[in-house]
């Protein structure tokens, strides 16, 4: 073999080291971008249901609080003296 050749030879197994390469680091990256995405749907199906958890607080907090006005101005009535 004379050196062109082996010059030849040695870029192409260079070429075919670099493919192999961008396809592993390909695979990786759809693998990760996959995993990635499976993570969101979860923490949006927290996020969901944390949602959930806040807005029925929120209504009991209401009920709550108009339940305190009536049985406040109910006591305050209660406790006037009749006239």
């Amino acid at each position: 073999m004379n050196e062109p050749s082996v010059v030849l030879l040695a870029f192409l197994v260079i070429i075919a080291i670099m493919a192999v390469l961008i396809y592993v680091a390909g695979r990786g990256t759809a693998s990760a971008l996959a995993n990635i995405s499976e993570l969101r749907r979860t923490l949006d199906q927290i996020l969901a249901g944390n949602r959930n958890i806040e807005t029925t607080l929120e209504q009991h907090r209401r009920v709550l609080y108009d339940a305190h006005k009536q049985i406040h101005t109910v006591t305050k009535g209660l406790k006037k003296p009749a006239a």
